[in-house]
């Protein structure tokens, strides 16, 4: 079996483990409708909405996918963990109030929790709920984002940029790669204030969404995809030194930084 240019062995060869120890995608979907008529039942009134999320929910789950959830509370509720055989639910938890203040007053979580809300599948609860968010994190205006974006510039590509070549000079060759997954992530991210906009994967799906931004550094999708494949240092600070100035480029001409 071929993906790309990339051979990948059969799927038997990829874990040890018997077949018992997974579920199908009904079987993770079923079992998510039962975690949720469960914990909405001891959630009661506290509950706005409970909503299933990730692999599960878009239908491309595997055996070894995970099952992600999210519940909408008035109060702050704990997080529930469970493992069921080897697969791992998680149910994370976030209040009302907590919600709106990510989604209405952004910073870098700003298009992390507004894709979420675009991806949710309500399972019990107000089935309009995630759209309501949604409509909410859509209506903050470009300015404030702008704003969010350089209040936290420096958190945001600068530091895991210099990681990149601190692993280097450490000789620290294993942390590089490291490093540069997140100035990529974060990049993604900073690029989402930017534009007004989110992403709906994760990794490098949610990274390549972000090449067909408009605002965006100069050759980003060539630098970008040439630095999450490369594991030689030489080309890597080549390649992060290119992208990181048409980056700073792209903030100087938006005003960002002077």
């Amino acid at each position: 079996m071929k993906g790309g240019n990339v051979a990948f062995p059969p799927e038997n060869e990829f874990t040890g483990l018997q077949s018992d120890y997974f579920m199908n995608h009904r079987e993770r979907y079923e079992l998510a409708l039962k975690i949720s008529r469960d914990l909405s039942g001891e959630m009661g009134s506290n509950l706005i909405s409970f909503c299933l999320y990730g692999s599960t929910c878009r239908g491309t789950d595997t055996r070894w996918s995970d099952l992600e959830m999210f519940a909408i509370t008035i109060e702050e509720t704990p997080q529930k963990s469970l493992l069921i055989g080897t697969v791992p639910a998680i149910v994370y938890t976030m209040t009302d109030s907590k919600l709106r203040e990510i989604l209405e007053k952004p910073g870098p979580q700003w298009p992390l929790y507004t894709g979420l809300m675009k991806g949710l599948m309500v399972l019990s609860g107000d089935t309009q709920a995630p759209s309501r968010y949604y409509s909410l994190a859509l209506n903050v205006p470009g300015e404030r984002l702008k704003e969010a974006l350089k209040e936290n510039l420096p958190g945001l590509v600068f530091e895991s940029y210099g990681r990149i070549f601190s692993s280097i000079v450490r000789k620290k060759h294993e942390d590089i790669y490291c490093a540069v997954v997140e100035v990529l992530l974060e990049m993604s991210t900073a690029l989402c204030l930017l534009n007004g906009t989110h992403v709906n994967s994760s990794y490098f799906e949610g990274i390549r969404e972000s090449f067909e931004f408009e605002k965006r550094p100069a050759r980003y999708a060539a630098l970008a995809t040439r630095l999450w494949k490369s594991r030689n240092p030489f080309e890597i600070a080549r390649d992060a030194r290119e992208l990181m100035k048409n980056y700073i480029a792209l903030l100087e001409s938006e005003g960002l930084i002077e």
